[in-house]
């Protein structure tokens, strides 16, 4: 695992969206927006198990994550799991609250986010490429 120096982790715990690219069975890429947060040296993302980025992870685990503020950014290259030892609806309530605040973060989890098929995925950074102004 890549470790990301003081200045990147900083940066990542703003709220910003990330764009998350994986790779299609053929190859090409398919990229998205996402929410996500940085834990401890890795970045915690989490999607319903019918999103189309999850059937690519699992099938190949290979990721970049692109968080930018418009000026500055942070690509992250390396590899998602599936984090079963965590829970999907701990993460999206602490998710929605990051990006929508306290009171409609926990409202949008429980009304509407906790009622579907939800996974969370940990991305292992292995290739970390910066430029924050």
């Amino acid at each position: 695992m890549a470790p990301l120096d003081e200045k990147v982790q900083e940066f990542l715990k703003a709220p910003l969206f990330g764009k998350i690219a994986t790779l299609k069975k053929d190859g090409s890429p398919h990229v998205t927006p996402i929410w996500y947060m940085y834990d401890d040296g890795k970045l915690v993302v989490n999607t319903t198990t019918d999103r189309v980025k999850f059937r690519n992870i699992k099938r190949d685990p290979r990721v970049s994550l692109l968080v930018d503020d418009g000026y500055s950014y942070v690509m992250i290259l390396g590899k998602a799991r599936v984090a079963t030892e965590r829970d999907p609806k701990k993460d999206i309530e602490s998710l929605a609250i990051r990006y929508r605040g306290e009171e409609q973060g926990r409202k949008s989890a429980r009304e509407r986010y906790w009622k579907m098929d939800r996974v969370t995925l940990e991305i292992l950074p292995e290739k970390v490429v910066a430029e924050i102004g």
